[in-house]
């Protein structure tokens, strides 16, 4: 057992989060102080997109850039393609090659007078820009444990390349750039959308012997209008752009993570954003389509591929709304932008997580798309798609194009979503019947129905699907104004009490009350702040698998960490497994006016609030934060620790007062 030490924070961030908090900072704000200035003379140097394992676009021309001395010649080679260039008067020189088809490995040489070096292990397949906000960020490592052993493998020719997550408020040539091969171990650290997609790609046999190269250019808490061009931002007025997390303004993420990408040729873009915008949807398609147009004109592209993820089920307000407003503005954003689709999230997750671990489904349905878009396989792709909808008398016909696969429901109980309304505009669940590639829609609250929504809600229930199983996107046919009222379903909370203590579990796995007495033990202020909670970058990890085991044992769990409580009448024993390869922190936090004694340096702590005590065994270390103190536990990877908790009301020994 560890002894127990005080460990002052100066911020009241989540512990596990401020080690990537702080980097982001730092490096935010040395972008900040460095402006994009003339190349001076220079020795030879290629752009920091350009490594080895990378892979360059098959079939296109390549472009290479970099910079040298002026005037200098510049020879490039790859594989039996040579070109070659003169320096400009300001330092800077690219060149194109020739196309190449898929293959390689080839060596990528650049020389200059006497000095050249080269790159080696350099392929030509398929090259996939990966960008958005978190949960495109979101590492495999930190998914479902059963899709991380369900998919991470070697794929010698599936190369990773993550650009550094950085902001600038002038356009960057270069930034922080690798490339890797991808292992299980580089696999578990990229995105996890991207490499689930690539995945899914290479289950293909078409495609199981191309290179494909993965780009991983996202940044949690980012805007959409944070990935523009200045200059394309003009139409907008001050009122419609708004900054990202960290204060990071509009334009500065391309500026650092997109402009030093070059003219470098793409196959497609995934994109998974728009929560950060989901308090402004109506600005959303016309900044997506800037940012599409941009892009398209950077990377030299009119018709550049673009797969929108649509944001998938979240229980909570975010931004003050609830998300099938975004969902609507990401629908419209795609049907402006030529070549471009939407692939739903919908139905992957419970929606109790704003980071969902469930990414391995999404990454195959992206994959569906593309491989039907872009590979041009004959394979059904997207669920229904809404076509029309007609009155007929007390029903609304609702009209599906199916691609011939027919609609079906994903649940026994019939499809489910469907509400219509009158003239009042108040809307009503309503009973289905699927008749061919309609869907008949009757209520008997509204017997003269005039508009019809589908899966209109931040959690819906919805279960319209194509015989594949893929699901129908939500849809309105009314154009009522926004409104942000819904009922919605709240996981079960659980309550222990004994003469000794009460406890309140919520539904997420959090102990969020421990009264002894009249006196509260455990913080409960809202937010990151209060209750029990295993950080991590994305926030508390949300134990949501609940179990009761037996009349006084409750288990709550995901798929990698266990919280186990057994309930005595006097006292308490909560053991954490940590079945996960990476170390975990279990903290508690102590509610206001609570005060510590550290009584034993075996791990025991004494906790008084008035003439209440709570004894706690088990305990590594306590914090002081600003918004208090807390208990703090360290699980390493694949092990297992308690707490036991001892309630009382007798005083503390004189000896343990502070």
């Amino acid at each position: 057992m560890k002894s127990i030490k005080r460990n002052p924070i100066q911020s009241d961030l989540l512990p596990a989060s401020q080690a990537a908090l702080r980097s982001c900072l730092l490096a935010l704000g040395i972008a900040l102080l460095s402006q994009a200035s003339p190349l001076r003379a220079a020795e030879l140097k290629l752009a920091s997109f350009f490594g080895e394992h990378m892979v360059f676009q098959r079939e296109r021309a390549a472009w290479v850039w970099g910079e040298g001395d002026p005037n200098a010649k510049v020879s490039v080679s790859l594989g039996t393609n040579v070109a070659a260039t003169t320096v400009s008067a300001e330092g800077r020189w690219q060149l194109r090659l020739e196309p190449l088809p898929a293959g390689g490995p080839y060596r990528l040489t650049v020389s200059s007078g006497n000095r050249a070096f080269t790159f080696n292990d350099v392929l030509c397949g398929d090259v996939w820009l990966c960008s958005g906000q978190s949960n495109m960020q979101m590492p495999v490592k930190e998914c479902a444990h059963a899709e991380q052993e369900a998919t991470l493998a070697e794929h010698p020719k599936l190369r990773l390349c993550s650009v550094a997550k950085n902001s600038n408020p002038k356009p960057q040539a270069s930034a922080d750039i690798k490339w890797r091969t991808c292992t299980t171990e580089s696999a578990r650290e990229f995105s996890a959308v991207g490499y689930f997609f690539a995945s899914e790609l290479l289950k293909d046999h078409k495609l199981a012997d191309l290179p494909i190269g993965l780009i991983d250019s996202s940044f949690g808490g980012t805007t959409c209008e944070g990935w523009i061009p200045q200059a394309a931002l003009s139409d907008f007025s001050p009122a419609e752009l708004h900054d990202s997390m960290f204060g990071i303004k509009p334009a500065a993420l391309y500026n650092a993570m997109i402009a030093p990408l070059g003219h470098c040729s793409l196959k497609g873009v995934l994109w998974y954003q728009g929560e950060s915008n989901s308090a402004h949807p109506e600005t959303y398609p016309r900044l997506f389509s800037m940012l599409a147009a941009e892009w398209r004109k950077q990377f030299g592209d009119p018709a550049l591929p673009f797969f929108v993820v649509q944001l998938p089920e979240y229980v909570r307000l975010w931004e003050g709304f609830y998300w099938p407003w975004e969902r609507e503005a990401q629908a419209e954003a795609v049907r402006a932008v030529p070549h471009s689709a939407l692939v739903l999230a919908i139905n992957t997750t419970d929606g109790f997580d704003l980071h969902p671990k469930q990414k391995l489904e999404l990454g195959r349905r992206i994959a569906l798309r593309v491989r039907h878009d872009v590979y041009l396989d004959d394979i059904v792709a997207c669920g229904p798609v809404f076509q029309d909808a007609k009155v007929e008398g007390s029903v609304i016909r609702v009209r599906f194009d199916t691609g011939g696969d027919g609609l079906a429901s994903s649940s026994p109980g019939g499809v489910q979503g469907f509400a219509l309304a009158g003239d009042d505009g108040a809307y009503h669940f309503a009973s289905t019947r699927i008749e061919g590639d309609s869907v008949l829609v009757q209520c008997a609250e509204v017997p003269v129905p005039q508009t019809v929504r589908y899966a209109w809600a931040a959690v819906p229930t919805a279960t319209l699907v194509n015989k594949s199983g893929l699901p129908a996107a939500p849809f309105r046919t009314d154009r009522f104004p926004c409104a942000n009222v819904e009922l919605q379903k709240e996981p079960v909370t659980r309550r222990v009490s004994t003469s000794a203590y009460n406890v309140l579990i919520n539904g997420d796995g959090a102990v969020t009350s421990l009264i002894v007495g009249d006196a509260q033990f455990i913080s409960n202020q809202p937010g990151m702040a209060g209750g029990s909670s295993i950080p991590s970058f994305w926030g508390p990890r949300s134990l949501s698998n609940i179990r009761d085991l037996g009349p006084r044992l409750l288990s709550c769990s995901d798929d990698q960490v266990t919280l186990r409580m057994a309930f005595e009448e006097k006292a308490m024993e909560w053991g954490i497994t940590n079945r996960g390869k990476d170390a975990i922190q279990f903290q508690l936090a102590l509610s206001p006016g609570v005060s510590v004694a550290d009584s034993n340096p075996k791990g025991r702590v004494i906790l008084k609030q008035g003439n209440a005590v709570l004894a706690v065994e088990g305990v590594d270390s306590v914090t002081n934060s600003a918004k208090g103190e807390m208990l703090v536990m360290q699980i390493g990877g694949a092990t297992a620790r308690s707490l036991r908790l001892q309630p009382s009301l007798a005083d503390l020994p004189s000896g343990e007062k502070r």
